[in-house]
This record gives C-alpha cells, sequence and structure tokens, in this order.
C-alpha cells in the first residue's frame, strides 16, 4: 500500500478527478503548516472553526451554492 492507499475512497470517489482536486487542495493546505504536530493540529482546528462559522453566516450558503454551480458547470 502507498503512502496515500489508506486515504483512497475517503470521500467515496476513489481515483475521480475530484478526489486528485481534493487531494491537491489538502497537499497546498499541508504543506503550509508548522512541522510540530501538536502546532499543525492546533492550525487545523483553527481552521475548521473558521470554515464552520463561515459556512453558518446566512450569505456564506448563497456564495457556497454560486460556487457548486459555477464548479459544475465547468465540467
Amino acid at each position: 500500500m502507498g503512502r496515500w492507499g489508506r486515504w483512497e475512497g475517503v470521500w467515496g470517489m476513489p481515483n475521480s478527478q475530484e478526489h486528485s482536486h481534493l487531494r491537491r487542495q489538502a497537499i497546498v493546505i499541508v504543506s503550509q503548516l508548522p512541522d510540530n504536530t501538536a502546532e499543525a493540529l492546533t492550525v487545523l482546528d483553527y481552521a475548521r472553526h473558521l470554515v464552520t462559522e463561515f459556512l453558518e453566516e446566512p450569505a456564506a450558503g448563497t456564495s457556497a451554492q454560486l460556487r457548486q454551480n459555477s464548479a459544475a458547470g465547468s465540467h
């Protein structure tokens, strides 16, 4: 099993174009994290809270839906 083998199919879309895109986004995010595991997990926890708060805002749902529709139309 390769380094990423255990993650294949995590989102129910193994080897799909969307899976590859999400994986690249995750690699970009992880490459910016501190080398210390505890600090990196703290940063990710803060990021999770920021994303959750953003998505809970009333206007965020509309812009998220627009982004989703835009992405769907570009395929």
